[in-house]
């Protein structure tokens, strides 16, 4: 995850600015350099400080293979599931990816799915993928459906 030191002497203590992630030098040197940060108004990454480590918003929130949550989540941003979900997921963005599923409730502005999703959903945008498995109810604005897909219950344009 993190690179090399810069200075390879062992006898010296080593502080963490000494390290810089793997494919961020460039960008982070360019924020620190221009008195910058994220754009978020939080993190670590202001001049001065210590530390190069910048928060960034577009990067997902990830349910990786083989995790199961049980809960609710309420976020801003992406949401990617490849595990399992059962519960109520109210996000910008939800992503299920081939071997993810969600059993629930969904509010979201754009819902993807590629596995499957049982449940209701709310969403403006919906991708249902060609080796997808939808069982409920789906409310939508835009719809996209590919060839393949089984769709069992209600697709509803609305809102």
């Amino acid at each position: 995850m993190f690179g090399k030191p810069k200075s390879n002497s062992v006898d010296e203590p080593v502080d963490v600015s000494s390290y810089e992630a793997e494919g961020d030098e460039g960008e982070a040197s360019r924020a620190n350099a221009s008195g910058g940060g994220s754009s978020n108004g939080g993190g670590a990454g202001g001049p001065g400080n210590g530390g190069s480590f910048l928060l960034d918003r577009s990067k997902p929130s990830v349910i990786s293979e083989g995790f199961t949550l049980q809960g609710d989540i309420s976020a801003q941003g992406v949401l990617h599931v490849e595990g399992f979900i059962k519960g109520t997921v109210q996000t910008d963005v939800v992503n299920i990816g081939p071997r993810g599923a969600v059993e629930g409730q969904i509010t979201c502005k754009a819902l993807h799915i590629k596995g499957a999703f049982v449940g209701t959903a709310n969403c403006d945008e919906l991708f249902i993928a060609s080796k997808a498995r939808v069982v409920g109810r789906v409310t939508y604005r835009t719809l996209a459906v590919q060839r393949g897909a089984l769709v069992e219950g209600d697709l509803v344009h609305g809102h």
